[in-house]
């Protein structure tokens, strides 16, 4: 996901260049956001349950039994919690390390990591330093006590793994929603989305295989991608965020052909997440007012067949005070995903909670409310 703040200096400088997307149509308007006091947490549906009271960023471990999550923002260390029992387990507390951006798990039930090595640390003066410079790494699981291992590829917001092979996608961008020459930035810097293969040779990660699918101009010249899933079965085709078009797109990317689409085809803003594993949907982060700068938003499920039909699940921005939903992941399985709660403030991406979300349950409480 890509924080507020950088949603906002986006739009603003798409705004500044001329280039900003007509308003949103009237009939997409959110009557209840905003309208109830208290917390989403003080009256949570019968299909949703708190997992964690802190976190960001969750992703389901390949057997389902944890999720992995980063511990604060912009720079932070990767946890495990179990999600039966609530146990955690920190996992990138035992080396020196400048915090992580992102953290994945790969097929194998190796850790993904995006992170700086080098470089300013964010401060009162810089509170993001270091969020647009990471590099990847990989932290082996058969090796839980040793740092990660780096693997030379730049890394930029989002990362991808693959839940059947070992292909990830990374975003190479030099935009840095922190720098005095943003409008510069979006109007001409790069932003394109690569991915490659990772093989194990003696215990070392190598990357195969490493070429560019996608680059900005394939949308539009102002676009700014952000790779979000690999589609299944086949994984042939790439699923992403086109920022600064329309609003923010779901577009798809044809890994094979080059082919590029959109899925989303709104007016408002929407942003992909997590990538049902029956390749049939898209999770998708989404604010019914605004084309712009993106207020509190709700978790939508986006059909990948062509038709841009959602539906809505969550409902966390009804609450005053900032709250939202975001950054949902599916379950192996696809009967649940995992998400966190949201509050708008100064440190951007910040989590205050991970919760899980029962697909089963509310499909029978919705079809039970229909009859």
């Amino acid at each position: 996901m890509l924080a507020r703040t950088a949603r906002i200096l986006l739009a603003l400088a798409v705004t500044a260049a001329g280039l900003a997307p007509a308003p949103a149509s009237a009939q997409l308007v959110d009557p209840e956001k905003g309208t109830l006091d208290g917390s989403p947490l003080d009256d949570l549906p019968p299909h949703v349950r708190l997992v964690a009271d802190f976190g960001m960023r969750p992703d389901f471990s390949p057997d389902g039994s944890a999720l992995l999550f980063l511990d604060r923002a912009p720079l932070g260390d990767a946890w495990r919690v179990d999600v039966a029992t609530g146990a955690l387990r920190p996992l990138t507390t035992h080396f020196a390390h400048r915090g992580f951006t992102r953290a994945q798990y790969l097929a194998n039930g190796d850790v993904l990591l995006c992170g700086p090595t080098s470089g300013p640390l964010p401060s009162e003066q810089r509170p993001e330093a270091g969020r647009f410079t990471g590099v990847l790494s990989v932290l082996r699981a058969a090796f839980p006590n040793r740092p990660p291992q780096p693997l030379g590829l730049p890394c930029w917001e989002g990362i991808v793994a693959s839940r059947t092979t070992m292909r990830i996608a990374w975003n190479r961008s030099d935009v840095d929603y922190t720098a005095a020459d943003l409008v510069d930035r979006v109007l001409f810097g790069v932003s394109e989305i690569w991915t490659a293969d990772l093989r194990f040779l003696r215990g070392q990660a190598v990357v195969t295989d490493v070429r560019r699918v996608v680059e900005r101009t394939a949308v539009s010249p102002i676009a700014v991608l952000e790779a979000q899933g690999l589609r299944p079965r086949s994984e042939r085709e790439m699923i992403f965020t086109a920022y600064a078009h329309a609003g923010g797109e779901v577009m798809g990317v044809d890994l094979v052909t080059g082919v590029v689409r959109n899925y989303s085809n709104s007016p408002v803003y929407e942003e992909a997440e997590g990538v049902s594993p029956d390749g049939r949907s898209v999770l998708v982060e989404r604010d019914l007012e605004s084309t712009a700068i993106p207020g509190p938003l709700d978790i939508w499920q986006l059909s990948l067949d062509g038709s841009s039909t959602f539906r809505r699940l969550t409902y966390f921005n009804r609450y005053r005070g900032g709250y939202y939903a975001s950054n949902p992941t599916w379950s192996r399985d696809g009967r649940s995903f995992a998400f966190q709660l949201s509050i708008d403030g100064p440190t951007e991406g910040e989590g205050a909670g991970l919760l899980i979300f029962d697909l089963d349950r509310f499909d029978a409480t919705t079809a039970t409310t229909a009859r």
